[in-house]
C-alpha cells in the first residue's frame, strides 16, 4: 500500500515541475502582419496591392519558417508552406476584403 501511495505521489511532483527553467527566456512565436486598412478592395489597383502584400507576407514567412508549416512527409513539395500560409492570411480577413482579394 505504501508502494503504491510513493509512485502516486511521484507523479503528481513530477507533473508539477516547471516547463522551462526560471530565466530562460522563451522564443517568440512567429507571428504575420499584412495591413490593408489603407487599400481599396473595389479597384483594381488596391487588389493588386492586396495581393502582393499578401504573397509577400507568405514568402518572408516561409523563408524562415518553412520547416514549421510543412508536415515532414510533404517538405520537399514546392510552394506547400507559401500556399497554406496564404489560404490562412486570406481566411482571417473580413468578408468585404476576401472577396476584394479573390476578385480579378
Amino acid at each position: 500500500m505504501r508502494s503504491i501511495l510513493f509512485l502516486s505521489l511521484s507523479f503528481v511532483l513530477i507533473g508539477a515541475c516547471p516547463a522551462r527553467l526560471p530565466g530562460q527566456v522563451q522564443a517568440a512565436e512567429p507571428a504575420l502582419r499584412v495591413t490593408y486598412g489603407d487599400l481599396a478592395p473595389d479597384t483594381r489597383a488596391g487588389r493588386a496591392t492586396l495581393r502582393e502584400r499578401v504573397d509577400g507576407a507568405a514568402r518572408t514567412y516561409c523563408r524562415t519558417n518553412d520547416r514549421d508549416v510543412a508536415p515532414q512527409l510533404i517538405r520537399n513539395k514546392a510552394g506547400y508552406c507559401f500556399e497554406s500560409v496564404r489560404l490562412s492570411l486570406v481566411a482571417e480577413m473580413p468578408d468585404r476584403v476576401r472577396r476584394g482579394y479573390y476578385r480579378r
